[in-house]
């Protein structure tokens, strides 16, 4: 009887560990930007991001999921003095064309982003910033 429970117990573990989270994994599919965004570049209005599998702890990035749930991983706080520590906001996004726009939370309020898709393609999705606006909470 104990034989069983363990082989019963080891059996489930196998099981629940291949399910896939889709919180945590970028493989999920979908039209352009849908997955995680990270290693980010910046010059003048464009950002450069090269998609992950998965977004790394204290590291900044994003997350386009299909079902329209936008997440943006950002400083937890005010203060940007190393080391940074991150937290996830979450959103939404819409695409039209190739404009993406993004309504969502950051640690001091509310954001409303538009950006263009300038480029893109299996790894790297470059984007102009058409408007970002930082509504702060008081």
């Amino acid at each position: 009887m104990k034989n069983t429970f363990t082989m019963l117990l080891i059996t489930l573990f196998f099981i629940v560990s291949c399910v896939e989270d889709p919180q945590l994994s970028a493989s999920e599919t979908g039209p352009m930007p849908v997955g995680s965004w990270s290693n980010i570049s910046y010059n003048e209005h464009e950002l450069i991001m090269e998609k992950v599998d998965q977004l790394q702890e204290n590291t900044y990035g994003y997350r386009f999921l299909s079902d329209g749930t936008f997440i943006h991983r950002a400083n937890s706080g005010f203060c940007g003095t190393p080391p940074i520590v991150t937290n996830d906001f979450k959103g939404s996004w819409t695409k039209n064309d190739q404009i993406i726009t993004i309504q969502g939370k950051f640690w001091g309020g509310e954001t409303a982003k538009e950006w263009e898709i300038i480029s893109s393609d299996n790894n790297v999705l470059t984007i102009k910033v058409l408007k970002s606006e930082l509504k702060m909470e008081e």
